[in-house]
């Protein structure tokens, strides 16, 4: 008897936590911060580098959440597509856009000494766009040890010694 009525508080308790959780947005709300970030799309606009950087200035960062939210661009700013990172293989999960102002990649192309805090070690996949045509990635930030390096090329999965590891980037044409 005490065990019947043990596990019918129990349950009783269960059902009561839920459906606090439920009215409060609690549950919800950790679920969706999760979801939110796993399905984040950001564009990310850059500025040409400048005789002397080696590093391209973020003229703006934006992001939202859901598959269209990818194409969103800043409409103040003017600006080509370079590229796109996917947090998994085969252009999947969330994405980054990274945008020139001054048209697409030439042989200075575009520096990311840093590729922030949402993709550091983050990055399988990549799609490059219009004149970009190479790339290489590096374990460390301001370019320190090359670990990714394709010649000529339009976009591929990271290979598995580098998945998931690159802090700092170079694109441009070759």
């Amino acid at each position: 008897m005490f065990r019947r009525l043990h596990r019918g508080r129990t349950a009783a308790a269960t059902a009561v936590t839920a459906t606090v959780l439920a009215l409060t947005g609690t549950y919800s709300s950790a679920a969706t911060a999760a979801d939110a970030h796993t399905t984040r799309n950001c564009v990310i606009v850059l500025d040409e580098l400048q005789p002397g950087q080696t590093t391209s200035q973020v003229l703006s960062h934006t992001c939202t959440t859901g598959a269209a939210s990818a194409k969103v661009q800043p409409a103040s700013i003017q600006s080509t597509l370079l590229m796109t990172w996917y947090a998994d293989a085969n252009e999947g999960g969330a994405s980054t856009q990274i945008r020139g102002s001054s048209g697409g990649c030439d042989a200075s192309g575009y520096g990311f000494a840093y590729v922030g805090d949402d993709w550091n070690d983050r990055i399988s996949s990549y799609r490059l766009f219009g004149t970009c045509n190479s790339i290489s990635g590096y374990d460390n930030s301001n370019y320190g040890s090359q670990i990714y390096y394709c010649g000529i090329c339009t976009g591929d999965n990271i290979p598995w010694s580098a998945n998931d590891r690159i802090s700092s980037m170079w694109v441009w044409r070759s």
